[in-house]
């Protein structure tokens, strides 16, 4: 049995600059997706980097990662809507430090805002994180040994839609995501159809603290 103690802020590196270019496959077809560290915003005087989709800069999430707390996501800026999400407290997604099995329970409340910064409701936020193991993975960027895979089961839960998504990654160190599978299935609790998309991502190329990873 491996009881190894990781450092899960080791396998990621959210400096400025610092950039992936994926290839991902969905419901909807193939393309090139690409996320960059550019700017950031303050929270109650904490400053927290922004990871942003370079061709849809409305997309993008503040996220904080140390060795201290792990990593913790406060704000996700919605491109489906002109609205944008808040955690409080910041959810802590993946604690500091993690053993193979180990499972995380973690929940926090949400508020909804307009573009504006006006607020336009409020929900729950609950999340189930489960370190499955480790493994060698190949992309098209190369071929990563001893990848941390990961899932993460996710609910924002509002009064009028529910967003649950499944989400299993595999995080290479000191490189950060280099693989992902993602089912999202939102529904609403007052009935209709839900809305469910399948997707993977693949690393392709990086540029890490200046130096490029893969293609």
């Amino acid at each position: 049995m491996n009881d190894t103690i990781y450092r899960m802020d080791l396998y990621f590196s959210i400096l400025q600059g610092n950039r992936w270019t994926y290839f991902n496959k969905s419901d909807r077809g193939e393309k090139e997706v690409s996320y960059k560290i550019e700017g950031s915003e303050i929270f109650h005087g904490v400053e927290v980097p922004k990871k942003v989709q370079v061709d849809n800069e409305e997309e993008y999430f503040c996220t904080l990662v140390d060795p201290v707390y792990g990593v913790r996501d406060y704000k996700h800026h919605l491109s489906m809507a002109p609205n944008y999400l808040i955690y409080t407290p910041p959810t802590l997604v993946i604690p500091a430090k993690m053993r193979i099995g180990d499972i995380h329970y973690n929940t926090c409340h949400l508020f909804r805002h307009n573009s504006d910064g006006s607020m336009q409701d409020e929900g729950e936020f609950y999340d189930i994180t489960v370190f499955d193991g480790v493994e060698n993975v190949t992309v098209p960027a190369g071929k990563f040994d001893d990848c941390l895979k990961v899932t993460l089961t996710r609910d924002d839960v509002f009064s009028e839609i529910v967003i649950n998504v499944v989400l299993t990654e595999w995080l290479a160190k000191g490189i950060g995501i280099v693989k992902s599978d993602a089912r999202v299935n939102i529904y609403s609790p007052q009935g209709g159809e839900p809305f469910i998309i399948n997707s993977s991502d693949e690393l392709i190329s990086a540029v890490i603290d200046g130096k490029k990873v893969g293609k």
